[in-house]
């Protein structure tokens, strides 16, 4: 899939952001269970079948991905941005994006304003393993990099989509 930071915000139902919510909440939520949470809290009525259709569509269309990500302290996670050098921009910038994209070790690529546009989080086993990855890409991809600044986090304390984001949206008070 092409990346487009044009792509439009979905605009949900309050079904669906109840769903999400929900799912956020207790990704594990059996639909069972959610149907009896929705008529609970949201006083809407569905069956387990129509919420599973839901859920189905809601990953089809992308509303919300699940994945599995191991703890947090079986694994170095490092923070790394670089600038590009704008005379070699042309002629690299795709093989780089490709090899960044399908980079396991690359867990969140996002591009931003600023002198530093390209950043990323990263997940390693071991410093050596991230010493490695820099030496190789810069190898590979150094052209396009004109400056790069990596920085390794040492402690995270949090890391949960909070479901409270979505309260205004289903106005819980």
């Amino acid at each position: 899939m092409e990346f487009d930071i044009r792509m439009p915000i979905v605009r949900l139902d309050k079904t669906k952001i109840a769903i999400l919510k929900e799912k956020i909440s207790d990704p594990n939520i059996t639909t069972r269970r959610l149907s009896q949470v929705l008529k609970d809290k949201y006083n809407i009525s569905m069956s387990h079948a129509r919420i599973a259709e839901i859920i189905k569509e809601m990953k089809e269309t992308e509303v919300f991905r699940e994945t599995v990500i191991p703890n947090e302290n079986y694994f170095i996670f490092s923070f790394m941005e670089f600038s590009f050098d704008n005379k070699n921009f042309a002629d690299n910038w795709r093989k780089t994006y490709e090899y960044l994209i399908n980079c396991p070790n690359v867990i969140l690529f996002f591009i931003t304003d600023g002198i530093f546009r390209w950043k990323f989080i990263m997940v390693f086993r071991s410093f050596q393993e991230v010493s490695r990855w820099v030496h190789e890409f810069l190898k590979e991809h150094g052209k396009l990099v004109n400056d790069m600044n990596i920085l390794i986090v040492y402690r995270i304390l949090k890391f949960k989509f909070d479901d409270r984001l979505l309260d205004d949206l289903l106005d819980v008070k």
